[in-house]
Formats: structure tokens, C-alpha cells, sequence
């Protein structure tokens, strides 16, 4: 086993196993926090969602309550006990269980672009959309996994092993 295997297989947040398809550990503060994060930053966009529909504009009215039906969307798949009251909430998050993580990503991020097709860009309304989008993003470092050192990628590559930064 190489010095260069031997890392990829024993680092934090690196790579089980060998080769392209193999299954990235994510951070341990993403793994043990994400639940946690995703579930606040819902909540603080239904409460900015809340804000925007109290509004004059009628697109701020639609952005605001789409922004809030996105937000209750992702507390039904990430909690659903948080939302156990909404019967329709139990099915959306019956479906997502079990599902693969690049899926919750790809819904999540369109979740967050949805709402701006009503063309409304107030304030919270910019706030909630920029939790919505850090949802989408957490969820996509956890796809992407850690990155590699930069000896790890030359050696990769098929570069010199020697690196400037390496100690003799």
C-alpha cells in the first residue's frame, strides 16, 4: 500500500474504498449537524416567507407563500414530526425516505428557484431565498465530499510527487 492510499483510506471525510465509485464520508460536522441546520434554516425561511406575503405587491404575496410552501417541503422530508400536524406532510416525507442524497439536492435547489419566477425581490424576501439556497448547498457538500491535498491530486494526475510544500 502506498503512502498515497494509505492517506485517501484513512483521512477524515476520505473515500471508502478504491476508485471513482466509491462513496464519499461526509465531514463529521455535516453528518452530525445537518439535520439540525437544515431544520433552522427552514424554519427561518417560512418566518422570511411570512414576511414577504405580508406585503402590498401581489407578486410578493405569491414569492412569500411559495417561499413558505418550500419551507414547509423541506421540514416535512428533514422532520416530519415538525410538521406532523399537515396531512399532507406524512406522504412527502414517506416518499424522500431512503432516497439517494442527490435527489433531496436537485428537489431542494429547485425549491429555492421556484419562488423567484413572481418576480419579487424584497428584503426577506432575498434573506429567505439565500437559507433556501445554504439547504441546497448543504446538501451538495455532502454529494461533493472533501477534497484531496495538493501532493494527492499531482500524484493523481501523474505528475512529479515532489512538491515545494512536501519536507524532504
Amino acid at each position: 500500500m502506498s503512502y498515497v492510499q494509505g492517506d485517501l483510506e484513512g483521512g477524515m471525510g476520505a473515500p471508502t474504498g478504491g476508485g471513482f465509485a466509491s462513496k464519499f464520508q461526509p465531514p463529521w460536522w455535516l453528518d452530525a449537524w445537518k439535520s439540525q441546520i437544515v431544520v433552522g434554516l427552514a424554519v427561518f425561511e417560512t418566518f422570511c416567507g411570512i414576511l414577504t406575503a405580508i406585503s402590498i405587491s401581489p407578486f410578493c404575496m405569491i414569492g412569500g407563500i411559495l417561499q413558505i410552501l418550500a419551507a414547509v417541503v423541506v421540514l416535512a422530508v428533514e422532520a416530519p414530526t415538525f410538521v406532523a400536524f399537515l396531512t399532507f406532510a406524512a406522504p412527502i416525507g414517506a416518499f424522500f425516505d431512503g432516497k439517494p442524497i442527490w435527489m433531496k439536492t436537485a428537489i431542494y435547489a429547485a425549491l429555492a428557484i421556484i419562488p423567484l419566477f413572481p418576480g419579487c425581490f424584497g428584503l426577506f424576501y432575498l434573506i429567505g431565498f439565500v437559507a433556501a439556497l445554504a439547504i441546497a448547498a448543504i446538501f451538495g457538500l455532502a454529494i461533493i465530499g472533501p477534497k484531496a491535498s495538493r501532493d494527492d491530486m499531482r500524484v493523481a494526475a501523474g505528475g512529479d510527487a515532489y512538491s515545494p510544500t512536501m519536507s524532504p
